[in-house]
């Protein structure tokens, strides 16, 4: 009866991850016992109950030291895990500190050694590209808008075809 209790009551815990391990303990040790107490002595039932409690309580306690082993591997895991994410996080910021320090130098050079000339020559250059960039984007829309009026043409022929196919049906008497 009490190792019928011992595996009832450990069954019934088994949803709850934290003790799962002193749970499978209690049950195996209930039954490992219960066969041992079987097994020595004279077999009698008091032995098998002896043997089961005994198995249960040190399966238990086996079970136990599992569960918190595991507890303080997941807690390390997810310190770790923090102290990972955290490292990363300063790497982003450090790494977007040096492209700005970076960038802040190339201005200050720029400025440092810069005359009205160089100023002048960067200005045209500049209007040189985006008037091209203009050429090209004329040239591509002009390109779109025939492309668009081909396929409009093409879509009226097909319909035209389609029209005088159906008059020549009609005139042929085929209807």
């Amino acid at each position: 009866m009490l190792c019928v209790a011992l595996l009832l009551s450990a069954c019934s815990n088994t949803g709850s991850s934290g003790t799962r391990g002193r749970d499978i303990g209690i049950l195996a040790g209930a039954v490992l016992g219960g066969i041992a107490g079987a097994q020595m002595g004279d077999g009698s039932d008091t032995n098998v109950i002896a043997g089961a409690v005994i198995g249960g309580a040190l399966g238990g306690m086996a079970g136990n030291s599992i569960d918190k082993r595991k507890e303080e591997l997941e807690a390390a895991e997810a310190q770790r895990q923090y102290e990972y994410e955290q490292e990363v996080r300063e790497q982003s910021k450090l790494e977007e500190d040096i492209k700005a320090l970076e960038e802040k130098r190339v201005r200050d050079e720029i400025a440092r050694n810069a005359t009205s000339s160089d100023v002048a020559a960067a200005e045209r250059e500049a209007a040189r590209v985006e008037a091209e960039l203009a050429v090209k984007k004329k040239a591509y829309e002009e390109s779109q808008a025939r492309a668009r009026r081909i396929q409009e043409a093409q879509a009226r022929i097909a319909k035209a075809q389609e029209e005088l196919a159906e008059l020549e049906k009609q005139q042929s008497g085929q209807y």
